[in-house]
């Protein structure tokens, strides 16, 4: 048996013993997705604001750490790359409507491109789910279209929207997990058929 088969079970009674925090996440996370969804344009608003101050935060540490290095081949590309970090934060806490505008672009290009790789098969196809796979790239691309259709007026509320749907999945897919915790083929208990 190898350490990969002898850890799945260990994995599962964690899992189980940790049931309630699946159920306090997932249920969290739907809140927070369909809130989200409700007030988009607020939740646009503290996504930038977000995004701004994680921006800072990450480029003053990067700094820090490459002014503390002492002769290393990279030190210089560290401090140049906190900089250009904490500018990045400082103007889109500074601008967060415009920079929700170059996110609204940004989201609308990669949903065309995963759309296109999804309905050409890119990486690979999937053999069980090839028609949802085309299904969901379509849809991308649709989505991609409909951002640049409707720009620069969906940057004030498209990304909190996105954002809010991807909470609302979160959350369900954290309850999928939560309720199977409770099904025989999970815990490892083969059921009985009579």
């Amino acid at each position: 048996m190898s350490t990969t088969d002898a850890s799945i079970p260990d994995l599962r009674q964690i899992m189980r013993e940790h049931r309630g925090l699946f159920l306090a996440e997932g249920i969290i996370f739907l809140i927070l997705g369909c809130a989200a969804v409700v007030f988009a344009i607020f939740a646009t608003y503290i996504l930038a604001n977000f995004i701004g101050w994680m921006s800072l935060v990450v480029g003053v540490l990067l700094f820090i750490r490459g002014v503390g290095l002492s002769s290393t081949d990279d030190r210089g590309s560290i401090i140049l790359t906190g900089i250009m970090f904490a500018i990045l934060g400082v103007v889109v806490i500074s601008w967060p409507w415009a920079a929700m505008e170059g996110l609204t672009l940004f989201m609308a290009a990669f949903c065309i491109l995963r759309g296109v790789m999804d309905v050409v098969g890119l990486p690979h196809r999937s053999s069980s789910t090839a028609g949802l796979q085309v299904f969901s790239g379509l849809c991308g691309i649709a989505l991609g279209i409909l951002l640049l259709l409707w720009f620069p007026y969906d940057a004030a509320w498209a990304p909190g929207l996105l954002f809010g749907i991807q909470l609302f999945f979160l959350g369900m897919g954290t309850l999928a997990i939560w309720n199977a915790l409770d099904h025989p083929e999970v815990s490892g208990i083969p059921e009985d058929r009579a």
